[in-house]
């Protein structure tokens, strides 16, 4: 006869496979960049290597720095890779608190006054006489303290989908960087560009005038008869 026990193994079996670790472990691969820059790129004392400096420093002029702060309190792309921070941030606090357990803990207290001739106080309440022989005041104290279910993450289920959030919040605070700083570049390049045609088109218009002189006076000397 069949054991009746087995009817529960594939239950059993469901639950311990729920709880496996189905990610390889992660090896980080070998860099191929050297461990250190070479001495000739390393900055000499007191220097501040060109990562180290705001792109303020970078670009003095007053109009370029009003644009970039316009573009970067403006810009919609930007503000929704903020938004995709704290929403990455919030779903990396959430999945870590998923590992550890939630205390609650509760307290209530009522006071009331009946006439002694009723049905009096409730089971477990401390009584006591007051304000004469015709009522009692009943007092009632419960405290109660509780804790969630959660799940004992064996085979490191929970501390994969952590390390998931962890690295999504990770990657999405690197590409929201790598936006600003392209944001900035593209703006300054424009302003860049647009300072260059402008100057241009000065350099356009005093040739234009030069030319204009020019032609002027030898319209002059042709008159006089000093050339011909």
């Amino acid at each position: 006869m069949p054991d009746p026990r087995l009817k529960f193994a594939p239950l059993l079996m469901a639950g311990l496979l729920a709880g496996c670790q189905l990610a390889p472990p992660h090896e980080q691969p070998a860099s191929p960049s050297a461990a250190q820059y070479p001495a000739e790129y390393r900055p000499m004392d007191g220097e501040v290597l060109a990562s180290e400096i705001g792109w303020r420093e970078f670009l003095e002029d007053p109009r370029l720095e009003l644009y970039i702060e316009t573009a970067l309190q403006r810009n919609r792309d930007l503000q929704i890779a903020v938004a995709r921070i704290e929403e990455a941030r919030g779903q990396f606090g959430v999945q870590g608190a998923d590992r550890y357990p939630t205390l609650a803990a509760t307290a209530d207290a009522s006071r009331g006054r009946f006439p002694i001739g009723s049905a009096g106080a409730a089971g477990g309440a401390s009584s006591r006489a007051a304000g004469g022989s015709s009522s009692q005041i009943t007092e009632q104290f419960s405290v109660g303290l509780g804790i969630s279910a959660f799940e004992l993450d064996f085979w490191g289920r929970v501390r994969n989908l952590t390390e998931a959030a962890r690295t999504q919040y990770l990657s999405t605070v690197e590409a929201q960087r790598a936006f600003r700083l392209s944001l900035i570049a593209d703006v300054a390049s424009t302003y860049l560009a647009v300072r260059g045609a402008e100057a241009r088109i000065d350099l356009a218009e005093a040739t234009l005038q030069s030319r204009r002189d020019g032609l002027r006076i030898a319209r002059v000397r042709f008159e006089a008869g000093i050339t011909s």
